[in-house]
């Protein structure tokens, strides 16, 4: 074996583990780094959604819910109104109608079709129904509707108004989801909180935020049971979602997305990188080889 090549073996000997160390650890502080930013990526995402949903909530509070209420008393007073024609206003006036006449026969023949007529109208079913509950003008409701259409084009993602007690029982806490709520009861301040948790398909990101009772017309129906409308009631019962008080934090809104996707999509952007990477490391490799084969063959 000639000097030079001697030479050039040795350099190499050195070379390739210190290039091959530099890639390893360019790789780990890449792959870090990438993780870090996809995992802000996602959170971005989760908050936007969030946002989403304050809006929901708050569009389902300022405008669906008195919109609602405003029709439900215009129905009641239209039937108020229908009821007293009937059963006041028109038996009037076909009285006057009577009185008006000047031949006494005239006058009975009409007071008893007149009489006739309010009766047969009084005896006429008239069935009101009663006032139905209007989930959609719910903000929990409306809010985890709202997100479930978005969830056909992102499936991955889920959404999910926790309370402690709820109204609705598939919006209670489950126990993690609870140490959620709890954490936000203990530091009223914190707006917001981060994790990781572990579930049957793998490690799950969440991102949260407490849901507080920030008006007044929350307790109309959360307040005291007896007080809440009686449509409400009826279907849900009095054993659940009451007690609230005006600024408690009753619950979280939680969005979840598998962390898996944070792994993918850091891993895919690491990989061309290191593809990048390992072919410039493979350039020097070649061009430092040449550079010393050449210096070894003038020594």
């Amino acid at each position: 074996m000639n000097t030079s090549l001697r030479r050039v073996l040795i350099f190499n000997a050195i070379f390739i583990p210190v290039l091959a160390l530099s890639l390893g650890v360019t790789a780990y502080f890449v792959q870090l780094e990438f993780r870090q930013l996809a995992e802000q990526h996602v959170l971005e995402n989760a908050h936007l959604m969030m946002e989403t949903a304050k809006a929901s909530r708050v569009y389902t509070t300022e405008q669906i819910e008195p919109l609602l209420t405003r029709e439900e008393a215009r129905v009641a007073q239209g039937v108020k109104d229908l009821n007293d024609v009937l059963n006041t206003q028109l038996p009037q006036a076909l009285q006057q109608a009577v009185s008006g006449l000047p031949n006494t026969k005239q006058r009975q023949t009409l007071q008893v079709l007149s009489e006739q007529i309010v009766q047969n109208v009084r005896q006429q079913p008239r069935t009101i129904p009663e006032p139905q509950f209007a989930a959609q003008s719910i903000p929990f409701y409306a809010a985890t509707e709202a997100f479930n259409y978005f969830r056909k084009r992102y499936p991955d993602y889920s959404y999910k108004e926790a309370a402690l007690n709820p109204t609705n029982l598939r919006d209670r806490t489950l126990e993690w989801e609870a140490d959620v709520v709890n954490i936000f009861n203990r530091t009223p301040s914190k707006i917001d909180l981060v994790g990781y948790r572990d579930t049957p398909e793998g490690p799950s990101l969440y991102y949260s935020a407490p849901i507080r009772v920030d008006s007044q017309s929350c307790l109309s129906c959360h307040g005291n049971a007896e007080d809440a409308p009686p449509e409400m009631t009826k279907i849900y019962g009095k054993n659940n979602g009451f007690g609230w008080k005006l600024n408690d934090i009753i619950g979280a809104q939680i969005v979840s997305v598998p962390a898996r996707l944070v792994n993918e999509a850091a891993d895919a952007a690491v990989t061309r990188v290191l593809c990048w990477l390992a072919g410039g490391y493979a350039l020097v490799f070649v061009v430092v080889n040449l550079g010393v084969h050449l210096l070894a063959r003038r020594a």
